[in-house]
This record gives C-alpha cells, sequence and structure tokens, in this order.
C-alpha cells in the first residue's frame, strides 16, 4: 500500500466540496434543467482540487528528495552502490571528492578499478562472499587519489535484495588516514620505548657488575683491617687457620699489592758494618 493513499480524500467528500465551492461562486446557480453543465462544474472544480493537491504533493516530495540529497551527497564518508558483478551503478558526493574523480568517471565502471592493485586479489574474495545470502564484510584496502596519491580505506560492505531477486551491494568507504597515522606513531613509539628499554638492562647489568667488583674489592680492603697479631721477632702474621706467614705473603694473599725487594741507607749501614 501507498502511504500516500490515506492522505487521498474521499470521492464522496471531494465531491461535497466541490458542490459547496461552486455555489459560493458568484453569478452561477445550478438549475434543474441544467444538470449537465452543473455536472461538468462540479467535475472541473473537482479536478482542480486534486491538481493542488498533487501540486502540494509535488512539493513535500521534491522537500524529503532535497533532504535525501544533503544527506547523502555530503555524508561523511563514501556511499557506492554496485551490482551483482561489482560494476558501480551509484555513489555519493564525498566517495567522489576521496578518489579525486568526477562521478560520470566512476559509474558503469568495476569498483575494483578503484583499489591498488596489491589489494584487488583480496577485494575479489570479499565480492565473491557478498553473493552469498546475507552477505557481509569488511576489509582495509589503500585506494588510489586521482593526484596519483594514495589513503588507506575501510569498506563496510552489506548485499540486499532488489527487485526482481536481484542483488545490490552498499559499500560505505572511511578514510582512516588518521588512524594509521596514530597507529604507526605508536609503534614507533613502542620501539623507542623497546630500545631504551635495552639500554636500560644494558646499563643495569653493567652497575651490578660493577657493584660486585666493589664489593669483591671492599671485602680484601676489610680483611686488612682490624688487629693483626704480628711476630715482634720474624715480622710474620698469624693467619685467619692460626699459622704464621710472612708479612709480604700475607698483605699480597689479600689485596693486591705486589712486592719488590731492596734495602734501607740504615740497614745497609749496618750491614756493612758486619762486613767490616
Amino acid at each position: 500500500m501507498n502511504p500516500s493513499d490515506d492522505k487521498k480524500p474521499d470521492p464522496a467528500i471531494l465531491r461535497s466540496l466541490a458542490e459547496e465551492k461552486l455555489d459560493r461562486r458568484p453569478g452561477i446557480e445550478p438549475l434543474p434543467a441544467d444538470n449537465l453543465l452543473h455536472e461538468l462544474r462540479v467535475h472541473q472544480i473537482e479536478l482542480e482540487m486534486q491538481n493542488e493537491a498533487l501540486r502540494n504533493a509535488q512539493a513535500g516530495l521534491e522537500e524529503s528528495r532535497n533532504r535525501y540529497v544533503d544527506l547523502y551527497d555530503f555524508a561523511p564518508v563514501g556511499y557506492f552502490t554496485l551490482d551483482s558483478t561489482g560494476m558501480v551503478k551509484n555513489l555519493n558526493l564525498t566517495a567522489s571528492v576521496q578518489l579525486g574523480k568526477e562521478r560520470k568517471n566512476l559509474l558503469n565502471r568495476s569498483f575494483t578499478t578503484t583499489i591498488i592493485a596489491e589489494d584487488q586479489s583480496r577485494w575479489i574474495t570479499l565480492l565473491r562472499a557478498l553473493n552469498e545470502p546475507d552477505g557481509k564484510g569488511r576489509m582495509e584496502v589503500t585506494m588510489p587519489h586521482g593526484d596519483g596519491t594514495t589513503f588507506p580505506a575501510l569498506l563496510e560492505c552489506a548485499a540486499q535484495k532488489v527487485g526482481a531477486g536481484e542483488t545490490e551491494l552498499r559499500i560505505v568507504v572511511t578514510d582512516i588516514t588518521e588512524r594509521k597515522t596514530a597507529e604507526a606513531q605508536l609503534a614507533s613509539a613502542n620501539t623507542a620505548l623497546a630500545f631504551q628499554n635495552h639500554e636500560l638492562a644494558g646499563m643495569n647489568a653493567l652497575l651490578v657488575s660493577q657493584k660486585a667488583a666493589l664489593v669483591e674489592t671492599l671485602g680484601r680492603v676489610k680483611r686488612l683491617e682490624g688487629l693483626l697479631s704480628i711476630c715482634m721477632n720474624c715480622k710474620k702474621i698469624r693467619t685467619e687457620s692460626n699459622s704464621w706467614d710472612q708479612l709480604e705473603k700475607y698483605i699480597s694473599k689479600h689485596s693486591d699489592v705486589l712486592f719488590s725487594h731492596g734495602i734501607c741507607p740504615a740497614c745497609l749501614a749496618e750491614e756493612l758494618k758486619k762486613l767490616e
């Protein structure tokens, strides 16, 4: 049922209104012998009223159409309508701007040509799936612009039955350049962060090594601290195991000190006296 049928006036009511309108016209009085002329005049007024109603309906339809065109053409995303083979049957102004081409140069052409060669095989696979019952799907592709540049796009597709069992494909094209840029920046930041973490791990390993060396050095220093038991005659030092080591040997064992031997002037004089 056509929704406009409810707005059509009842023929009986329309005739009554037409007769009232005829009666109000000055100088016209229906005479019993003039019924045919009266009927013609009533019918003429009925037609005038019907024409006025049609004009009002036409104005309403044009207003609705203009609103639809504005919503369709100036939507923030591109709209494509394809047939079951993937030929472009309709598209909005946004889609034309996205691809940098006039609408007439895109109509009745394969939608495959709006996708770069590297992504066309994936689109053809999706196109076959869309022709299945309740076919739906989405994919990301790269689309060429008219100036030779490209942009990443998200395709959201759905199939719908129209006419005598024919399939019509509806595609929404969203430019995802900003999202891809943000993802690339995030990936770059994660890479930089991973590199910094690697550097920090190396620095931590170096600090641990330096700390171990420092602990070892402090351990050697501490072993030479405190009270040492030394022989007052031969100058040997008593070790932790209660044995006696020469002073040079004990210090060399507990530190990195190396010894060389010589004789001081006093001892040299003393030894020379013994030789005399």
